[in-house]
């Protein structure tokens, strides 16, 4: 059997169609004369014609045969089951390819073509038909099913590609997340507690803290613009460039030849390099990041840090009064001058916090609107006397329940510090 290809012309008059393999057609048409004429000219197209003296008998073909059955030609008026209730069973049925519904009926009015074309027909022909006629819409139907097959067919390569692209995502997520430190530095006198919330499989925020040396810890809070497979590479780069190990490039300790053998880079430096090295490639990108980088000296609570267009930190002093440490300087990677990053310092006393996180939490939305930055202020106010890592716990319960839901819109990460006072000796 050959394929019904379509309509094409032949010497100007009339039309022709090929007859590679046949599409299957059902008739339902109770009139044997009109049924007989349809079957004939259907299969002189190159199509496999069924047909049915009745609606029942039709819809009992249909629910048999319905993985093979591509086109029905329906016949407006037929004892026991109508054309408008056969349209509308086969229109209900979950069938595995799209199937395409003409009415054929003597029923020309306006009115009676609507009540067809609502109870799920596609197309229209009126009795007696016009053979030419017939030819050229069934050509658009077999057009119609021919798209609906090759979009099927896309679907589902694009189900292969995407389940392909979620295994991707899915491991770049576990690589991303074996670089945030699994365990916070155990370190004399003070106390750490981190939380880190993706808002899909990878994210742009990423955060560490680390010794520096025996007296100073180097921290940082990251947030890359964007969500997915690029702003979580960019994380992981800088991540990489961010690294504490000594060595004759870094970035954040440099070689010395003298005792002791090192010299640590303030965090305005830091800054600085960061947005010479990435400013061309974030500008090609379109992308940008916020920072925090501090360093803290553990014996004397000095506490140093430069911010680059990143949330406030809070600071919260041992009897609940909390403070928003403003000032700081633009993103890094939109090409403005690097001076305008300042460094900060502060001396904690013991007993002292530090609150770092990323907007992720304070952009939350709920209906009152976004959760907000003094929503987490008051928060850690009350909270100041709990364990850190419980107040953490607590502070993304309470956002979840603003914003009515567990799944956070954008990436969100939190790091917190206490520090207790000198190390003994």
């Amino acid at each position: 059997m050959l394929p019904f290809i379509g309509p094409r012309r032949r010497g100007g008059t009339g039309w022709s169609f090929s007859k590679e393999k046949g599409m299957r057609v059902l008739i339902a048409e109770d009139e044997a004369i009109s049924r007989r004429l349809l079957q004939r000219h259907l299969e002189n197209l190159g199509l496999e014609v069924i047909p049915a003296g009745d609606g029942k008998e039709a819809w009992e073909i249909f629910q048999e045969q319905k993985e093979g059955i591509q086109m029905v030609i329906i016949d407006w008026m037929m004892p026991g089951m109508d054309g408008i209730e056969l349209c509308r069973r086969i229109r209900e049925t979950e069938n595995p390819h799209y199937v395409y519904l003409i009415f054929l009926s003597a029923k020309g009015q306006k009115e009676d073509i609507i009540a067809g074309l609502e109870a799920g027909a596609d197309d229209y022909i009126t009795k007696p038909f016009d053979p030419a006629e017939l030819q050229v819409r069934v050509a658009g139907g077999r057009r119609i099913i021919e798209l609906e097959k090759r979009l099927k067919e896309q679907n589902e390569q694009l189900k292969v590609a995407n389940e392909v692209m979620r295994k991707d995502l899915e491991a770049a997520a576990r690589a991303q997340m074996s670089l945030l430190p699994s365990d916070l530095p155990q370190i004399e006198g003070v106390e750490f507690a981190a939380r880190f919330i993706p808002s899909s499989f990878v994210s742009g925020d990423i955060y560490n803290v680390f010794r520096l040396d025996e007296k100073h810890i180097g921290l940082y809070q990251l947030d890359v613009s964007g969500h997915g497979v690029a702003a979580a590479f960019l994380s992981i780069s800088l991540y990489q460039r961010l690294s504490h190990d000594l060595k004759p490039h870094g970035l954040l300790k440099i070689p010395l030849k003298e005792p002791p053998y090192y010299s640590i880079n303030p965090p305005r430096k830091v800054i600085s390099l960061l947005e010479k090295e990435y400013n061309t490639m974030l500008e090609q990108q379109g992308h940008y990041f916020t920072m925090i980088y501090a360093i803290f000296n553990v014996q004397t609570g000095d506490f140093r840090f430069c911010r680059a267009g990143h949330t406030f930190p809070l600071l919260i002093h041992n009897d609940g009064t909390c403070l928003q440490l403003e000032g700081g300087g633009p993103p890094v990677g939109l090409g403005l001058s690097e001076e305008l990053h300042e460094e900060q310092h502060l001396k904690l006393s013991p007993g002292d916090q530090l609150i770092v996180y990323s907007d992720g939490l304070s952009e939350a939305r709920g209906e009152e609107g976004i959760f907000g930055d003094e929503r987490i202020k008051d928060f850690f106010c009350r909270h100041y006397r709990a364990p850190l890592d419980e107040a953490l716990g607590l502070l993304l319960e309470e956002i979840k329940g603003f914003q009515g839901r567990e799944e956070f819109a954008d990436d969100a990460s939190i790091l917190a510090l206490r520090w207790s006072g000198p190390m003994r000796n």
